[in-house]
């Protein structure tokens, strides 16, 4: 149990470090948008399930862990984007 709680850590490590790098980048280009703390929540909890399923299917390694929570959102918000283009 401790050790799928620190393999969800890492995979919310990576999901925060892609979010201030997303906010660094959304504030530097573009100030007049509102920050969604929703979009935020959501993201980071669905970089910790990331983490954790990846690590857990290839190998119970943290580093993947991290790897997955930054990577791995980002393909799923891609996905969401091409499938709301064609509706």
């Amino acid at each position: 149990m401790a050790n799928l709680l620190l393999l969800a850590f890492f995979g919310f490590l990576g999901g925060l470090t892609r979010a201030v790098v997303g906010l660094l980048k959304h504030y530097r280009i573009n100030r007049r948008t509102k920050f969604k703390l929703n979009y935020l929540i959501i993201t980071l909890i669905g970089s910790a399930v990331i983490g954790v399923f990846a690590s857990l299917l290839i190998t119970t390694n943290y580093s993947l862990s991290l790897v997955a929570g930054y990577v791995g959102i980002d393909i799923i918000e891609n996905l969401v984007k091409i499938y709301r283009k064609k509706l």
